[in-house]
């Protein structure tokens, strides 16, 4: 049973705002929806939907292909450094998300081009280059794909590059590449997004640029985490996904994407309440206990806004809250 702790004045205020997201958040989570339990067959589905693909492949005809279908592959990595590799799927998985934000594109379904990749023997970060784009993109039914890379240059600096491959024509547009240090790789990636939907004939409008420029997490390891797990899940090893984007939830608790892709694994459904109602208290233990960023310091103080913080008012109170779940 969580503790929480708020000086007293704007008490109400504060506690109400919590609540609300504890009901709203874990209520809502713990009625599975008729979606989440059918996960397993929508697995089955695209791993279906990928062996008649490829028993079909000679009857498929390329200019029939939808006019904005896109799908995204695992980048290349050219760096020894294999913490920095997994990136080669998270930010792939990262960036079909913010395509689809544009609203402009038909992007392809993750877990069909994941079964296809592994029917094609094509996981491994790289494998889909110019040579083998136009025979996946045929078998999933884009018309486009993104081919990325990942590369590390002295200092730090991570290079994102992408170029768009044409399906029907098999040419390949300029790259478009972007540079940030590991810390704020997701900089990269969201300039990196913005051009390829430029390259793609895409005008945002405000509302779709603000959103994909939102960043999903600002943890770094939180990022790492799951770009691990995007990896375990591109080879169909989704209790190893599942771990790691546990992870990489328990290191950002805001890192909703990270929910998502856990929720949407097979045999994750009777789990996802617990997660969401984990999620849904540390939402309000922050909402109730912020932590405190001090205009001098330029960052949060250690222990600051709690009990032992000097500047913290000396009447408090102690609220008890009980969330009880459906069985």
């Amino acid at each position: 049973m969580p503790i929480l702790r708020h000086p007293a004045p704007a008490l109400n205020r504060v506690i109400t705002t919590a609540l609300l997201a504890l009901a709203t958040v874990a209520g809502a989570s713990c009625r599975a929806k008729p979606s989440e339990r059918v996960v397993p067959d929508r697995v089955n589905e695209a791993e279906e939907a990928a062996r008649s693909a490829i028993a079909n492949e000679r009857a498929i005809n390329v200019a029939s292909l939808p006019e904005r279908s896109v799908g995204v592959t695992p980048f290349a990595v050219s760096t020894s450094d294999t913490t920095i590799a997994p990136l080669a799927y998270g930010l792939a998985d990262i960036l079909i998300t913010d395509l689809q934000r544009s609203g402009q594109l038909q992007l392809v379904d993750r877990l069909r081009l994941d079964a296809l990749l592994r029917e094609v023997e094509l996981v491994g970060p790289g494998r889909v280059d110019t040579m083998t784009a136009p025979r996946v993109g045929q078998l999933v039914g884009a018309r486009r794909l993104i081919l990325g890379s990942l590369s590390e240059r002295p200092g730090g600096q991570i290079v994102i590059d992408a170029r768009v491959a044409d399906v029907t024509s098999a040419e390949v547009r300029t790259a478009v590449s972007a540079t940030a240090p590991l810390a704020d790789i997701l900089a990269a990636e969201k300039e990196i997004a913005i051009r390829l939907l430029g390259e793609l004939g895409v005008n945002l409008t405000p509302a779709a640029r603000a959103a994909i420029e939102e960043r999903p997490t600002r943890n770094i390891a939180a990022l790492l985490a799951y770009s691990r797990a995007a990896r375990f899940e591109v080879g169909g090893d989704y209790p190893s996904a599942a771990a790691e984007y546990r992870t990489a939830l328990r290191l950002d608790p805001r890192f909703a994407l990270a929910g998502q892709r856990l929720s949407e694994l097979p045999g994750e459904s009777s789990t996802d309440a617990r997660s969401s109602l984990a999620r849904a208290t540390g939402m309000a233990l922050d909402r109730i206990n912020p932590v405190f960023f001090s205009p001098l310091a330029g960052g949060p103080r250690a222990g600051a806004g709690g009990i032992a913080d000097p500047s913290f008012p000396s009447q408090t109170v102690i609220v008890l809250v009980t969330i009880t779940t459906p069985p």
